[in-house]
């Protein structure tokens, strides 16, 4: 299946879980998944897993879309007690 070039973030997505494939300077791809934290007409800043912002300017996604929050390893509640 072949990736679709699209951008799909808007500023009403703020807060959602997002992936983002960027273009690098030296050629590539890199992915960013994360939560949206700031998106406008020239950039959007992710907050990663890690706790790492991210700025990605608009020229530089090559696709980006919303997605579901990842799902848990074991969904049932393993605190003791």
């Amino acid at each position: 299946m072949k990736y679709r070039s699209v951008d799909e973030i808007k500023p009403e997505h703020q807060g959602h879980r997002v992936t983002i494939r960027r273009r690098l300077p030296e050629g590539g791809y890199s992915d960013v998944v994360g939560v949206a934290e700031h998106v406008d007409l020239s950039s959007v800043t992710v907050r990663t897993h890690k706790g790492e912002k991210v700025t990605i300017g608009r020229s530089e996604i090559a696709a980006a879309r919303v997605v579901q929050a990842p799902r848990l390893k074991n969904p049932r509640n393993s605190a003791p007690g």
